[in-house]
């Protein structure tokens, strides 16, 4: 069983198939007396594509928490705004076990690169959407402060633009007046990942936690 989440989005009917492709940025030369060779370089960018089937029809099997009642033009409004804003976002996936126990967990910055929308007479009045997303790296440019002291001696002070790589706990144990919107917000700094971390913990948002309730933030070892 899969949860997917593309931001605070989840997706209704989770895709029956995706494809992670870890980027290669080797490359190969040709030295003199030795002849071709392979420079091994780190990995690049991580791209993602699944294909989703988007509802104006009510299925027993929609996963959605809060959103049932939503229809395809409700996702795909979304999706344009993902390519509108130009900026990066949440992508979760959550895979479970028929009993329920987490088997594994992505969560990671990506962008919206391609999707489009398929529609047809076996689909009848559904549509699929092809999507591929790629992983986003947090960056910032340099900037150089210049301040001149009482002497004239100027100094430069350097900075960099970029969000903190603070990681979250694993796991918060509830204390009384607690909420899981709370929790999320402290831990990842916003709560983009609200609905990912409830369907992890089995409970509904907005949710009564119990005090000592230990919620998990994040796959177990």
């Amino acid at each position: 069983m899969y949860y997917f989440f593309l931001n605070s989005m989840q997706i209704p009917i989770p895709p029956p198939s995706m494809t992670t492709s870890i980027n290669g940025k080797n490359e190969t030369i040709d030295l003199i007396g030795a002849g071709e060779v392979n420079i091994v370089k780190p990995p690049g960018l991580t791209d993602w594509s699944f294909k989703i089937l988007l509802p104006n029809n009510d299925y027993p099997f929609n996963q959605s928490l809060i959103m049932k009642s939503k229809k395809a033009e409700y996702y795909l409004d979304k999706l344009k705004r993902f390519k509108q804003e130009k900026k990066p976002f949440q992508f979760i996936v959550v895979r479970m076990s028929e009993k329920g126990d987490m088997l594994s967990m992505t969560n990671t910055k990506v962008t919206l690169e391609d999707y489009s929308i398929e529609e047809s007479h076996e689909l009848g009045i559904d549509c699929e959407v092809p999507i591929k997303l790629k992983q986003w790296k947090d960056w910032g440019a340099k900037k150089l402060s210049v301040e001149t002291d009482e002497k004239g001696n100027a100094k430069g002070t350097v900075t960099t633009n970029r969000p903190s790589d603070k990681a979250p706990n694993p796991t918060v144990k509830v204390k009384q007046g607690n909420t899981l919107q709370q929790i999320v917000k402290r831990e990842f700094g916003n709560t983009d990942n609200l609905f990912a971390i409830a369907s992890l913990n089995k409970v509904a948002v907005p949710a009564v936690l119990a005090v000592g309730q230990v919620i998990q933030l994040k796959e177990g070892k």
